[in-house]
């Protein structure tokens, strides 16, 4: 039997081969901080879309911070998408219309 002497799935021209963080996005930006009381704060701002920033909030420890940090980013990304896709729709629509 010949041996294959390739590995399925290795991409070697790839320089950084990290994950994508959940907050590599110049829309939105996710501030985590740590307080002297032991909190940690997240505030995440949306620059085209004021509406959709969140406040600063409170949590008691790191882990619940980014989770909460994560679920609201995926979550905003998933609005702004869903207008575009609505406006998108719009025009198709009125294009034919009109």
């Amino acid at each position: 039997m010949k041996k294959i002497k390739e590995e399925i799935g290795r991409n070697h021209h790839t320089i950084d081969t990290d994950p994508i963080p959940f907050d590599f996005d110049s829309n939105i930006a996710v501030s985590t901080t740590a307080s002297s009381d032991g909190m940690w704060t997240v505030k995440i701002t949306v620059k085209s879309d004021p509406g959709l920033t969140e406040p600063a909030r409170k949590f008691a420890d790191e882990a619940t911070a980014d989770l909460y940090a994560k679920n609201k980013v995926m979550a905003i990304k998933t609005r702004i998408k869903n207008k575009e896709d609505l406006r998108e729709y719009i025009s198709i629509i009125l294009n034919k219309i009109l």
